[in-house]
């Protein structure tokens, strides 16, 4: 596995190749029960806008669980579910997606359906 660098776009291809090769992506959530609540933040590049955070290795996720994030855990999901379901669902809703961001929280906040198309072109 890729570690994740200073360049958010390395970052991307990153989070691309890692998520399809393993067919998961995570997330970070409150609790390991069904009713844990997903990390948001506001963007950073749009006003009035919510990011959820994704990664594309459980470890990436682990990282930035920490300070104001220590009450977050890595979830898995699965990549079909994430691309057909959670993608559209949260372009629905407005929502961005981070995208393998570091420690600092770092990283690109990208639309949903674009990084939906980016996966499915992903080999």
């Amino acid at each position: 596995m890729d570690e994740l660098t200073s360049d958010p776009e390395q970052n991307y291809q990153i989070f691309l190749e890692g998520a399809v090769d393993s067919g998961l992506v995570w997330a970070l959530v409150t609790s390991e029960e069904e009713d844990g609540e997903f990390a948001l933040c506001e963007s950073e590049d749009k006003d009035n806008t919510d990011v959820m955070p994704f990664f594309s290795a459980q470890d990436f996720a682990q990282a930035v669980c920490h300070g104001e994030w220590a009450n977050y855990q890595p979830r898995a999901i699965e990549l079909d579910d994430f691309i057909d379901n959670w993608l559209p669902g949260m372009q629905k809703d407005g929502l961005l997606v981070g995208v393998n961001w570091t420690e600092d929280l770092e990283g690109l906040e990208q639309e949903p359906l674009e990084l939906s198309l980016d996966l499915l072109e992903t080999d």
